[in-house]
Order: C-alpha cells, then sequence, then structure tokens
C-alpha cells in the first residue's frame, strides 16, 4: 500500500470535512442539529478536535484503501459498497434518534464522497 496515498487522502477528506460542514452544510447542518453559531463558536473547535478529526480521516483512508486492495471487485464498486455499509450502519441509528432526512442526507454525504475520495486515491496511486 502507498502510504503516502493514505495520508494525502486523509488530508483531502478533512479538507472536504472543513469545507462540507462550514461553507456547502453549515448553515443547514447547525439548523437540524438545533444549535446556533454562538454555541459552535464557544465550543471546543480548536487544535485538539481538529488534529484528532484528521487522524481518524487517515485512518479511515488506511482502512479504506487496505480493504480495496483486498476485494475483488472493480475500485469504485468497492468504494461503494465501504460506503454503502458506513451509511447503512448509521442509519439505525438516526432513526431512532428521530434525525431529520436533511441531516441525514448532509452526514452521509459527506461520508460516501470521502470514502470515494478515497477510493479514487487508491485507483490512481494505489
Amino acid at each position: 500500500m502507498n502510504i503516502l496515498a493514505i495520508i494525502s487522502a486523509g488530508i483531502l477528506a478533512f479538507g472536504v470535512g472543513a469545507l462540507w460542514y462550514t461553507v456547502l452544510f453549515g448553515k443547514t447542518w447547525r439548523k437540524e442539529l438545533g444549535i446556533t453559531e454562538e454555541q459552535v463558536e464557544e465550543g471546543d473547535s480548536g487544535f485538539f478536535p481538529m488534529l484528532l478529526s484528521l487522524l481518524i480521516e487517515t485512518m479511515i483512508a488506511f482502512l479504506v484503501i487496505y480493504t480495496i486492495s483486498k476485494l475483488q471487485l472493480p475500485v469504485f464498486t468497492s468504494g461503494l459498497l465501504i460506503s454503502s455499509i458506513a451509511v447503512f450502519s448509521a442509519l439505525k441509528n438516526y432513526i431512532f434518534e428521530q434525525k431529520s432526512l436533511t441531516l441525514i442526507l448532509i452526514n452521509e454525504g459527506y461520508k460516501t464522497v470521502c470514502i470515494m475520495i478515497m477510493a479514487a486515491f487508491f485507483y490512481f496511486f494505489g
């Protein structure tokens, strides 16, 4: 496995998350969660949570790229399969938490986009 591809995919997924939850869907996401901009600013959005998020994205990239390398399926089919497993496993929580479809689409759309980015990194650099 290409460690540079794994690290790069993790960093890119982290960057996509920054855009996803601010510029692209931040306002709607906060509304669906019932939190205000002020609450977000007062919360702990400093260095440690960001570093932890980057590490988690990199670990996910490793797992996705490793799994794709072991599957006997086309790369993007593998990415969709992994994404589907992740999304469906989260849906049961949303159902019991009675979350809105909008929130589900924002969160799980982000997850799907990131996993497909990781699959693309495997395809091009793996």
